[in-house]
């Protein structure tokens, strides 16, 4: 956390895994906002720079937790965590050390995580991209009763397509 004239400056992390929601930030303790606890993790939580870019390129974002135990390295890895949503928060703190506001700095999906579980460093690091690249994605969705079975089964709408779909009706003639 840097301070900033009377006002301290720090980051808040939000993982949402499926086993739960890992919540950091860059301090000592613990602080609330928006009815979510973060943890301080202090020095252990490094956070990389988001560049620009020009063109087609986006940038990415990581996230490093440092000096951690080898078997929560492990835990780590088991963990699905591709294609699930990291928040990151800048936060600015009064001189007791409570958020008086915070605001979406990152806003990503978690792409890629690096061991090392090395004795003397281990480390472990989450590649994330942004949000936005979703929208260039393309999710096969085609209207099929088969594909409304996936995402809301018992749904039958689409049952009643392709049985008229070659229909040919007589509206308004005698």
């Amino acid at each position: 956390m840097d301070a900033s004239g009377d006002r301290i400056v720090g980051l808040l992390v939000r993982c949402r895994f499926d086993t739960g929601d890992v919540n950091m930030f860059t301090g000592y303790g613990s602080v609330t906002w928006d009815g979510v606890t973060y943890l301080g993790a202090g020095q252990a939580l490094s956070i990389g720079e988001a560049g620009v870019t020009s063109g087609d390129d986006i940038p990415g974002l990581t996230i490093t937790l440092s000096g951690l135990d080898p078997e929560v390295i492990a835990l780590a890895e088991l963990e699905e965590f591709q294609r699930r949503r990291v928040t990151v928060l800048l936060a600015l703190f009064n001189d007791q050390g409570q958020i008086e506001t915070a605001d979406v700095l990152w806003d990503g999906i978690a792409d890629t995580m690096d061991s090392d579980d090395s004795p003397d460093a281990a480390t472990t690091t989450l590649g994330m991209e942004p949000r936005s690249m979703e929208l260039g994605r393309k999710f096969p969705f085609y209207y099929l009763p088969e594909d409304q079975q996936r995402r809301f089964p018992g749904d039958r709408f689409f049952d009643l397509v392709q049985a008229i779909q070659n229909r040919e009706d007589t509206w308004g003639r005698p």
